[in-house]
């Protein structure tokens, strides 16, 4: 038999082990509750009334994005479906974006078709769109003047028609840069002494750039203007001219404006330059024209020259140092083009290629000049440019191919 005290050691003990088990429990179940508060994530939404930021879970995410088929869903920067965010481990995801599909819908057997992202520049502006092959074909078909970039080369609709959508990346449509600005008789003595062919939105804009940088430095140059065009109210907004020189000829409005330049002389020459004979004195000769024909002049007889051209946001920069064949698969035969594209003022829209171009070529005379007179410095290398899409490269010369006896 056991004891009263015993009994009551052994009471205790029981109820000992209770409290223990409890408070394990107790806590096993707080830790529970933390361990399970909901993981979110930052959950970034554009829609009809405009953007928020949401703190989200991953069920509430995927709700969101069943509530709004036709948006586009981006996790940490990857462009997933609502399976491919069900994967998404919400622990470790940083954002998510949905954004409304750049495309509109389509049917079942075109969504089976793979798209691309296609860049587009026309005189609206910039547009980005999802596209099948046959889409993309078309879109250069209906732009026939435009360049089209596919994945960095230089192609045109028919060697677009036979790449593997599946592995192309993106495609690019921009205004082909054949333009420049206008078209338009040289004599000279010794600085050095340069020739700016086209006074319109490039040329008014390389003289505005170089002369007083020019004068800055104290640096002595002769440079011509070459353009028979005059100011017209229509060139006022992307030209460096204002509204008290319209019915001025344009180098006439430009040589008035740096008549005061103690080391610049400048003089105004309205001819159209027709043969090469008209730049026989000139050390450097700079055209910035919308004719083809002067632009063929000046790589033909210019002693060094500097080829500008723009169209839209892009532009174009070429010299006598580039690869003649490349100079030659960029310059076909056209009609005029303006700097902006056929309806972009009338649309409300003025881009700025002309801006950057100028801004190349100013780079390039003023480095020119300082090697002139003996300096150890370099020009810009041929280069063509998007202010919205980047740098464009350069169509790759012909392989020459060795005749081996």
């Amino acid at each position: 038999m056991k004891t009263n005290t015993e009994k009551k050691q052994k009471v205790k003990k029981m109820n000992n082990n209770m409290n223990e088990n409890m408070n394990e429990n107790m806590n096993e179940n707080m830790n529970e509750k933390v361990n399970s508060k909901p993981v979110t994530a930052t959950v970034e939404v554009a829609d009809h009334t405009g953007h928020s930021t949401l703190q989200l879970t991953k069920q509430q995410t995927v709700d969101l994005a069943n509530e709004n088929p036709g948006h586009w869903i981006f996790a940490d920067g990857q462009l997933v479906n609502v399976d491919g965010l069900n994967e998404v481990n919400w622990e470790v995801v940083d954002k998510v974006r949905l954004v409304p599909g750049l495309v509109g819908g389509a049917s079942d057997s075109e969504k089976a078709l793979p798209t691309v992202k296609v860049e587009i520049a026309d005189h609206t502006g910039h547009s980005t769109l999802q596209l099948t092959q046959a889409e993309t074909v078309a879109k250069v078909q209906e732009n026939s003047t435009h360049w089209v970039f596919a994945d960095g080369q230089l192609v045109n609709a028919d060697q677009l028609a036979e790449m593997n959508w599946a592995e192309v990346q993106g495609v690019r449509l921009v205004p082909g840069l054949v333009g420049g600005d206008v078209e338009v008789s040289g004599n000279r003595t010794k600085s050095p002494a340069i020739l700016l062919v086209g006074a319109g939105g490039i040329g008014s804009s390389v003289i505005e750039l170089l002369v007083p940088a020019l004068e800055r430095c104290n640096t002595r140059c002769q440079i011509d203007i070459m353009d028979d065009d005059k100011v017209k109210e229509t060139n006022l907004g992307h030209q460096k001219f204002t509204s008290l020189e319209v019915g001025q000829f344009k180098v006439d409005a430009l040589a008035n404006r740096f008549e005061d330049a103690k080391n610049i002389i400048i003089d105004p020459i309205t001819e159209r330059l027709t043969q090469g004979s008209q730049l026989e004195y000139y050390d450097l000769v700079i055209v910035a024209v919308d004719s083809p024909t002067p632009r063929k002049i000046v790589h033909t007889d210019a002693a060094a020259w500097l080829d500008l051209r723009c169209r839209g946001d892009g532009w174009l920069l070429l010299d006598n140092n580039t690869n003649p064949e490349i100079v030659t698969s960029l310059s076909p035969t056209h009609k005029p083009t303006s700097c902006q594209i056929e309806g972009a003022i009338a649309a409300g829209n003025i881009e700025f290629g002309f801006a950057a171009v100028a801004a190349a070529g100013a780079q390039w005379a003023f480095q020119f000049i300082r090697q002139y007179y003996g300096n150890n410095t370099s020009t810009p290398s041929a280069q063509m440019s998007s202010l919205t899409h980047g740098s464009l490269p350069l169509p790759s010369p012909p392989a020459k191919v060795e005749v081996v006896a």
